[in-house]
């Protein structure tokens, strides 16, 4: 969470200096010795076809010149370059990881979630195989707040997070959606098992609590399932029943 600790009057896009860290020096030195080791087998190369095809009696010298230039010149060329250039490859993956991921929870963000799930759909039917869709709501999120704050319902989403990930397998998607909400994507999960699933996180997250102030509050999760056996496989489609389940759950839970 070292991003979401930064101080906010500090834009990480707007920093124009790259930010050399050791091991981006441990690249440079390494990306400069194999470039140095290049240069200086085809220096050494070249100069002894040079004597060879010139009959140069002087080929000690030669040869001592074209192994001590690339050793002087390009560790001291390379190395800096590599440092720049190894910092700048770091620092565009971790903007690449922001634009996908939810800095609070460390999940994939909406955008990203709705890109994947229509990727799904369109290999589930072309594929012939059922992808299941769980919405999962924080339902007393606002009641976290009230007792305990802002920083107390952070955690809560964060203790949700890990929890639903621990219990879900590698090739399912789970990401932040909204808010309090949360979408997770289940494919080759037929409807049944998709209901499953979700009776199961709930009862998971039911044994959960946020403590703050000498008082504790268990989490309580409402979701909402669909899938493609009983919806379309349009995304809208789709998440709309999925909305539409998760709003009848809410009001099962109210009364």
């Amino acid at each position: 969470m070292g991003f979401w600790n930064q101080p906010l009057d500090k834009d990480p896009l707007q920093d124009n200096e790259p930010d050399v860290t050791s091991h981006d020096r441990l690249r440079g030195i390494s990306r400069a010795a194999q470039l140095t080791l290049l240069v200086l087998l085809v220096s050494v190369t070249v100069t002894a076809i040079s004597i060879l095809a010139t009959g140069e009696r002087n080929w000690v010298f030669a040869m001592g010149l074209s192994v001590l230039i690339p050793l002087l010149i390009m560790p001291a060329v390379i190395y800096p370059v590599s440092c720049i250039n190894a910092s700048l490859q770091r620092h565009n993956q971790h903007l690449r990881q922001l634009a996908r991921h939810d800095h609070l929870t460390g999940l994939y963000n909406r955008p990203y979630m709705l890109n994947m799930l229509e990727r799904e759909l369109a290999l589930s039917s072309r594929h012939d195989y059922a992808v299941s869709v769980i919405l999962i709501d924080l339902q007393n999120n606002r009641d976290i707040i009230d007792h305990f704050g802002r920083h107390a319902s952070d955690k809560a989403m964060q203790m949700l997070a890990r929890e639903v990930r621990a219990q879900i397998r590698e090739s399912d998607l789970f990401g932040r959606f909204e808010g309090a909400q949360f979408i997770l994507v289940l494919p080759h999960t037929s409807l049944r098992d998709a209901l499953r699933i979700s009776n199961n996180l709930r009862e998971r997250l039911a044994q959960q609590q946020v403590q703050g102030n000498d008082l504790s509050i268990t989490l309580r999760a409402c979701c909402g399932v669909a899938s493609t056996e009983t919806s379309s496989r349009a995304l809208q489609s789709l998440l709309n029943d999925a909305d539409y389940a998760l709003y009848s759950a809410r009001n099962h839970h109210d009364t």
